[in-house]
């Protein structure tokens, strides 16, 4: 994907040409914050969801957008259609802004990125998903931060644990991924995922409403560690993976070690919703 246009404060323009200052405190002090989903035929990938939690993370972290909601939205859809490719990922990112001291913020900056459409390996949704815990809480995590300075610097530690992604916990209670949120299925059938102290994922939302409507019984609460070793089954959520079965957690199969019934049957639910969405 060559030559691609992005969103920059109210404008397209060519990624190439595209410039931020470099006292923005996004540079200086990581200080910014940005959100990601996707887009197939043209169309945004429950768009208003993501601009909910875009501008709630703006207002709690006491970010000011240079753009209206109303116009970034609209920016989106004429990004997308500028760089013409049916599919791919949009990126949203806020900053601090250019800050007269190097720690205070001011109005920020804002811009859109388009991306190929991401996905996991086939392989992974077949096999499951291999995964090392780590013990780390995100600070203010129901805040999508531009700090994401663990999960990076942890990528050769998790190579080595032969694993493709982190599950984080406190010590006691198992969080959420790096870039994903985190569901078991506990021995009598209940969908379980930690309902504080994580990201509100839109795929979450999603994942726990079908399943209510398929009439499973859900629990949003900490969940122990040992909590693990006993799972039925076991997912990640995210906007790239829907629902992606995990078989291995630190080298301990997951129930039988493959993607469970249960997972499967919340993968087909989740996609047809979005082909329901699609459609509408």
């Amino acid at each position: 994907m060559n030559k691609l246009k992005c969103y920059l404060n109210g404008a397209i323009v060519s990624e190439e040409t595209a410039q931020l200052g470099l006292n923005d405190l996004a540079l200086l002090r990581g200080f910014g914050i940005f959100d990601f989903f996707v887009f197939e035929r043209f169309q945004p990938r429950f768009l208003e969801d993501y601009l909910d939690r875009f501008y709630r993370s703006a207002q709690r972290l006491g970010l000011v957008s240079p753009v209206e909601r109303a116009d970034l939205k609209q920016g989106i859809h004429q990004l997308i259609a500028a760089n013409e490719h049916p599919s791919g990922g949009i990126r949203l990112v806020l900053t601090g802004g250019y800050t007269p001291d190097g720690y205070t913020p001011t109005v920020g900056n804002l811009f859109v990125l388009q991306s190929p459409f991401p996905a996991p390996s086939p392989v992974q949704f077949e096999r499951g998903a291999r995964v090392a815990t780590y013990q780390y809480q995100r600070e203010l995590p129901e805040i999508k931060s531009l700090n994401y300075l663990i999960g990076i610097y942890l990528l050769p530690w998790l190579k080595e644990q032969n694993a493709e992604y982190i599950l984080y916990h406190d010590g006691q209670y198992v969080r959420e991924s790096d870039r994903s949120n985190f569901f078991l299925i506990t021995q009598d059938d209940v969908l379980v995922t930690a309902g504080e102290k994580v990201l509100a994922g839109i795929t979450r939302a999603k994942i726990l409403m079908l399943a209510r409507k398929a009439g499973m019984q859900v629990e949003e609460r900490e969940i122990e560690l040992a909590e693990l070793t006993e799972a039925k089954e076991a997912f990640l959520t995210s906007s790239t993976k829907g629902a992606l079965p995990v078989s291995f957690i630190d080298g301990q199969a997951v129930g039988t070690g493959q993607p469970g019934t249960h997972t499967k049957a919340l993968q087909e639910a989740f996609l047809a919703l979005v082909a329901e969405e699609q459609e509408n």
